[in-house]
This record gives C-alpha cells, sequence and structure tokens, in this order.
C-alpha cells in the first residue's frame, strides 16, 4: 500500500478572528498549514483529476478564513470538515494555524492551533 501526502504551506492570510472586540475591527495575520494524507494506490497518469488538488485546498481555506469566528480551534475544525465534504477520497487531514501577534500583553510571538481529522 502507498502512502500519497499534499501540503500546502505558510498560507498568509489576514482576517478578523478572535474573543475581543480590537480583533474583530484592527485584524491579524493568521499562517496556515495543511497536509493530507492518503493510504490508497494513488493512479496520478499525469492527470489532474487523479491527485489531490492543493489550489481547491487553499481556496477552502480562504472562503474560512473569511468568516470571523471567536477561537482558531473553529477555524482549523471548518477548514478539515470543508476538505473532508469536497476531496472524494478518504483522507486524514492536519490544520496547524498560527495567529501572529496574538493580544496577550506581549510584542510579537504567535499563537497555534493544531486539528487532526481521521
Amino acid at each position: 500500500m502507498a502512502n500519497y501526502q499534499v501540503s500546502i504551506d505558510d498560507i498568509r492570510i489576514f482576517a478578523f478572528h478572535g474573543l475581543y472586540p480590537e480583533e474583530r475591527i484592527l485584524g491579524n495575520w493568521y499562517t496556515l498549514d495543511v497536509i493530507l494524507e492518503s493510504e490508497t494506490q494513488p493512479n496520478f497518469s499525469d492527470d489532474i483529476a487523479n491527485t489531490i488538488d492543493y489550489s481547491q485546498i487553499y481556496a477552502i481555506c480562504k472562503q474560512i478564513m473569511a468568516n470571523p469566528v471567536d477561537l482558531l480551534e473553529t477555524v482549523a475544525e471548518k477548514i478539515a470538515q470543508k476538505i473532508r465534504d469536497e476531496i472524494s477520497e478518504e483522507v486524514s487531514i492536519l490544520v496547524q494555524i498560527s495567529k501572529e501577534n496574538p493580544p496577550m500583553g506581549i510584542s510579537g510571538g504567535r499563537s497555534t492551533v493544531v486539528y487532526q481529522l481521521h
């Protein structure tokens, strides 16, 4: 059995997630990594229809990030579930989201959530 993995890394998206009113007004930069893994035998044949199309994964991330919610955990879960709903093959999905400069009384840093859907 083969293992097939597709990832998109370091996607930067400006969005308005967060618990605090200023986060919904000012927004923030987020970095996403998404990894899809399949254990089915791939049959690529140089045809995009026989692969996991990472442009589709990016479009899902962009769509979900455009709708503000309070928690990064919710964003990660929504991205993973939407990918699961739209990808025809059975895959394991890992979504990692980092918020740059989270409002914790410090300058710099990031907070990160990792969510995995099997």
